[in-house]
């Protein structure tokens, strides 16, 4: 069952990705980086981390491709496989969101 306030978007971007979910930027990206992880089977493919001006995060997991994109206060999260399971995509959100109330907690 799906749970939590996290909503599923559907945009498409000019490369065909799905750009499926945004979330409050709540922790800092090193942190965000090492919760991915945490999904287990979750492999970094690339980390860019160039301040304001360009933090992208690029991994792997279920065998899908996706990218977090830091984009001012918020966490922007795309899929490349627009077709991929909106359970897989909720499940990549939903870890995303936890860290976000995990650190409001704090």
């Amino acid at each position: 069952m799906l749970r939590g306030a996290m909503r599923l978007l559907d945009e498409r971007t000019p490369d065909g990705s799905r750009h499926f979910a945004r979330l409050p930027k709540i922790a800092p990206w090193e942190v965000v980086r090492d919760h991915v992880l945490l999904l287990r089977g979750a492999k970094i493919i690339n980390d860019i981390n160039r301040g304001a001006a360009a933090t992208w995060l690029d991994f792997a997991y279920r065998e899908h491709r996706f990218v977090i994109h830091c984009h001012e206060s918020e966490l922007r999260l795309y899929v490349h496989d627009p077709q991929c399971s909106d359970v897989v995509l909720f499940q990549v959100g939903s870890h995303l969101e936890r860290l976000a109330e995990k650190s409001r907690q704090s």
